[in-house]
């Protein structure tokens, strides 16, 4: 566990554990209700067994602040970059009294050593406009070479994206 004093807050971030899933899932979904969560939270244990997804939580005072997660994402080299895996930073979330203290850029700044030490050398995320000005400050930079495509299956349409046209 990893001791940081943040603007006159004692802060410590210690990886996620499978115990945190519930955690985890509300710093996804942050004051939403319905099935998704659960679906999520029965997913976590699936990928941090399988060392797919890395997790780090920040607390203070015993109380869980914040969190950041790393999925890594097995992915094809290519002539720009031969690595096989990929990294999504995903469920950074900082709660909102503890915002705009370093909360956030600490977790990241965790996240950004383990894509290091693990040798990933293309990391990406999806941000808010609130989260884009710390992402950028880090490194990131914008896409716009991305599109989706929503399929419908027998359940609807599966997964969430920015995409307005939808397949009927």
């Amino acid at each position: 566990m990893e001791r940081i004093e943040i603007e006159n807050l004692a802060v410590q971030i210690r990886a996620a554990r499978l115990e945190d899933a519930g955690i985890i899932t509300r710093h996804r979904y942050p004051g939403e209700m319905g099935e998704h969560l659960a679906v999520y939270e029965d997913w976590l244990p699936t990928v941090f067994i399988g060392g797919v997804y890395l997790g780090w939580l920040a607390q203070s005072d015993g109380r869980v602040i914040g969190g950041a997660g790393l999925l890594l994402i097995n992915w094809q080299p290519s002539r720009t970059d031969p690595h096989p895996l990929r990294g999504r930073v995903v469920n950074v979330f900082v709660e909102p009294d503890f915002r705009g203290r370093g909360v956030a850029r600490s977790l990241m700044q965790t996240a950004l050593a383990e894509a290091r030490r693990l040798g990933l050398s293309t990391l990406n995320l999806g941000t808010s406009e609130q989260g884009r000005p710390l992402y950028a400050s880090l490194g990131f930079q914008a896409a716009a070479t991305e599109m989706w495509l929503k399929i419908k299956t027998e359940h609807g349409l599966s997964g969430d994206s920015p995409a307005s046209n939808r397949i009927p």
